[in-house]
């Protein structure tokens, strides 16, 4: 982690910069002009997850891209157990120091859950926030705290970080990987992931932020939520089912949703514009 591991052909890496707060060195990019749209990326993903999708936004906002805590290239916070509430925290504090407040926020995956906790949470008050394909629900009463033990556990093992992230150069694992998300990615996205997933502290990072979502905690408080959502879900997505989505506005005050059929979980990687045009008739329905 850090601005030595950053590839010269990272996408946006012209706009990165590595900002110090709270207590961790951020990995940032910044792109365009508008009202300020923060970009948060999924679990085991970075920026790059984002890029496409604020390439098709830069001409009318400006899009705030970062890696979370833990990921990418920006170094992990102390915090373990209660990581989703903490990184909301980190992020709206990001925002802060940086002098850009969300106008609106788009979330995929996990990245979701962090972008409704900093609304929750911190001062944040967004005109409205997109999920896409988030992972706002529990997965079951029972499943979920196996696989919050079992995550942490691992996390703290540098034994398995270290055989998963030799794993990770192998190009026929990543791609296998990528195909079972329902979501037809490019090659060099495929190099993207395999780049990420082939250093410890990444691997490390994203156990981490597996073992410290607390979905159980964040659907109840999902009625409190108090800005407009929308939620996108994907017919191909095999990692949250798009009726995840529709069920999720029964809980959210004000909340939209859909589904987009012939597409998955990377959905805003493999075709950026279909999620940027979603995004451009929700601010329009709110103006």
């Amino acid at each position: 982690m850090g601005p030595e591991r950053l590839p010269n052909d990272w996408p946006l890496r012209a706009h990165s910069r590595f900002i110090e707060c709270s207590g961790i060195v951020w990995h940032t990019q910044c792109v365009g002009n508008g009202p300020v749209v923060l970009l948060l990326h999924g679990t085991g993903s970075s920026t790059h997850s984002m890029a496409g999708l604020a390439e098709q936004l830069k001409s009318d906002f400006t899009c705030l891209l970062i890696d979370l805590p833990g990921q990418g290239f920006t170094y992990p916070l102390s915090e373990h157990k209660h990581l989703l509430s903490a990184m909301a925290q980190a992020v709206y504090e990001l925002c802060m120091t940086l002098d850009l407040p969300p106008e609106y926020i788009i979330g995929h995956s996990a990245g979701a859950a962090v972008g409704i906790r900093m609304c929750l949470d911190t001062a944040t008050n967004p005109k409205g926030l997109m999920s896409i394909n988030g992972a706002l629900l529990p997965f079951g009463a029972f499943i979920e705290p196996i696989m919050l033990k079992t995550a942490r556990a691992l996390s703290r093992s540098s034994r398995i970080t270290q055989f998963l992230a030799q794993r990770g150069t192998g190009q026929s694992d990543v791609r296998r990987a990528l195909r079972d998300t329902g979501a037809t990615i490019s090659e060099p996205m495929i190099e993207r992931y395999k780049t990420l997933i082939s250093q410890p502290e990444h691997i490390e990072g994203t156990l981490r932020m597996m073992g410290g979502w607390e979905l159980g905690q964040l659907a109840k408080d999902l009625p409190k939520v108090g800005v407009r959502v929308h939620l996108i879900g994907c017919a191909q997505d095999h990692i949250v089912p798009a009726v995840r989505a529709h069920r999720a506005t029964k809980d959210i005050p004000n909340a939209t949703a859909t589904t987009l059929h012939q597409a998955g979980h990377l959905i805003h990687e493999a075709e950026p514009e279909r999620i940027s045009n979603e995004f451009t008739r929700f601010v329009e329905s709110m103006n």
